[in-house]
């Protein structure tokens, strides 16, 4: 109803006005189904809670417009654990998440550290996906995964193997450019005053002497993800609804850059929720005037993010300095300890990135005059002083030479791995070791760490400096001193996502929460806001969807529920949707 009464206050000239600009897309037209299509914008990290504080602050006017109609309805739900998007997208788009216990994790048969920042780790998880992505036919902007979307742009990992330039959008992206010039320009103005925004946000935290941002190259990643990659994906999906795609997925990735770095209820990070507000609204508009199929229209967040405070700089060391520091107390009465390197060494997840992104840059010149060339010289240059990324990227894992110990950073979420062995440790065998079970009394002993969580016989054990516990089958039972797990949440969801977290086959031998007060959380990289373990907003996400869909009295308690109770549908009823048309 809404739609129609849309497209006839837009008239035809509108309409005619979009047709003459998507001229050169014109093949890609869809005919007009019967099905509704599915517009799915995921605002990462943004908490319900969150959410809320800026409904109130008056900062997101198309939400609350939503809100206020009949046709929508807002709720809070638990995303699962790790409380971080590769998790979550991948039981979005697949309704398939086991595998994944932390942003960055071990491979201890490959002997590989698997990071999502990096495209090859990203790439490992989609590999290892078998279910059909909800995607398919579809179209999937700034994830992760790509659900099996036929366009992708800015997306990370896709089920077939493609260039740089084709992941980045390609010639599709590049033709939407040149038909926006004034968007173009919007992008240049906005880049140049985000630039100076963030240089003076720098200069005040560091006057307060609190941590924000210790990446270098943090101004440049605020403005690609502020602005460029804003503009752009806003542009792809407006293009998408006038051309009828029956699903399209996207994630604006702002308020979680803002967040980890300012805080969740920061000023940044809420005051940037205007700008994604009025992208979503030029959408929505689009959509109801001008779009190829009648639309339903679903905003949500994949995970929440909960206030933190940098165990570096708390403690003076980074969590594998401590984790070395324990070790080589047993040097005198052992063998010599295991020696660490840090994650800007030669296996770090960023040494090609820059490089790969100068390629990209290399395809879209001209070969004439050497161009092209030049371009790829800069390229190998750019390679061969990648040794100095240390002074620009913190550590994110440490792994020492022979593979013996393993520590992987994800934000509040640590694991820890013996990799001696390509077994999973139980708690009986790590004790059986000196060196480990020093190890392990040393890091459940230090007032960074909140909960260490280990396998047993018996079911996965809890402990902190307070007390310990076993958890079995949804239910704890207190062994000595108080519930470790108690500030981090008592509900059968928070206990159930914990104790499957635990018992996945690739996670730690050890797996570390950071200390949690109820309010703050420890974040073992360098963050003031923080998610992936449990405890605070990081766990309660929210979704605004359609009345239609009844999800209020839907049971949502992991990210594949939001795969069963909302992209299933539109995936199966989009199933038989008419092919594209000439």
């Amino acid at each position: 109803m809404i739609d129609r009464r849309a497209r006839r206050r837009a008239g035809p000239l509108l309409r005619w006005y979009y047709r003459l600009k998507y001229r050169p897309f014109a093949r890609e037209k869809r005919a007009r189904p019967p099905q509704r299509g599915l517009i799915m914008l995921q605002i990462d990290a943004l908490a319900y809670s969150d959410l809320r504080r800026a409904l109130e602050l008056g900062l997101c006017p198309t939400i609350a417009r939503l809100l206020k109609s009949d046709d929508f309805r807002l709720r809070r739900w638990f995303c699962g654990l790790p409380s971080a998007t590769p998790y979550c997208q991948a039981g979005f788009f697949h309704g398939e998440n086991a595998g994944i216990p932390a942003f960055r994790f071990y491979d201890k048969p490959a002997r590989k550290v698997i990071t999502c920042n990096a495209p090859h780790g990203v790439q490992y998880i989609r590999d290892r996906i078998h279910s059909p992505g909800a995607l398919a036919g579809g179209s999937s902007y700034v994830n992760l995964l790509d659900g099996d979307a036929q366009t992708v742009a800015f997306t990370v990992a896709t089920r077939e193997q493609m260039s740089v330039y084709r992941r980045l959008g390609g010639t599709r992206m590049a033709l939407l450019m040149l038909l926006h010039p004034i968007r173009m320009g919007r992008i240049v103005v906005g880049s140049a005053i985000e630039f100076l925004i963030e240089e003076w946000e720098r200069l005040r935290g560091e006057l307060a002497r609190r941590v924000t941002h210790s990446e270098g190259i943090f101004p440049f990643i605020r403005i690609l993800s502020n602005v460029v990659i804003r503009e752009l994906q806003t542009m792809a999906i407006m293009l998408d609804v006038y051309l009828g795609v029956p699903v399209i997925y996207s994630t604006y990735m702002q308020y979680d850059e803002l967040a980890h770095h300012f805080g969740p209820s920061s000023r940044q990070a809420l005051g940037d929720l205007r700008r994604t507000d009025a992208r979503i609204a030029e959408i929505w508009r689009m959509a109801q005037q001008a779009g190829g199929r009648g639309y339903d229209l679903v905003i949500l967040s994949d995970h929440g993010m909960t206030p933190s405070r940098s165990y570096r700089v708390e403690y003076g060391e980074s969590l594998g300095t401590t984790v070395q520091r324990i070790l080589d107390v047993t040097r005198a009465r052992e063998s010599p300890a295991p020696r660490a390197l840090a994650s800007y060494a030669e296996t770090s997840e960023y040494s090609d990135i820059g490089p790969e992104v100068v390629e990209a840059v290399a395809q879209l010149t001209p070969a004439s005059f050497g161009a092209r060339r030049g371009v790829r010289r800069f390229r190998d240059w750019l390679r061969s002083r990648y040794g100095l990324r240390e002074i620009i990227f913190p550590e994110k894992y440490r792994v020492d030479k022979t593979n013996d110990v393993v520590v992987t950073y994800s934000s509040c979420l640590a694991l820890v791995y013996f990799a001696a062995t390509e077994e999973r440790l139980t708690l009986d065998r790590i004790l059986r070791d000196t060196r480990w079970a020093e190890l392990y009394q040393g890091l459940i002993g230090h007032p960074g760490i909140g909960l260490a969580a280990t396998l047993s016989e018996d079911g996965v054990h809890l402990a902190g400096r307070s007390g310990t516990a076993m958890l079995r089958d949804g239910a704890i039972e207190v062994l000595s001193g108080t519930n470790p797990l108690e500030l981090y949440g008592g509900e059968p969801y928070v206990l159930r996502a914990v104790e499957a977290l635990v018992n996945q086959p690739n996670t730690g031998d050890i797996v570390l929460f950071g200390e949690y007060d109820g309010y703050d959380i420890i974040s073992f990289d360098d963050q003031v806001g923080a998610h992936g373990s449990a405890g605070g907003d990081q766990m309660h996400p929210f979704i605004i969807a359609p009345a239609s869909l009844g999800l209020a009295h839907e049971v949502l308690e992991d990210a594949r529920d939001i795969h069963r109770a909302v992209l299933a549908r539109y995936a199966a009823s989009n199933a038989v949707s008419p092919a594209v048309t000439s």
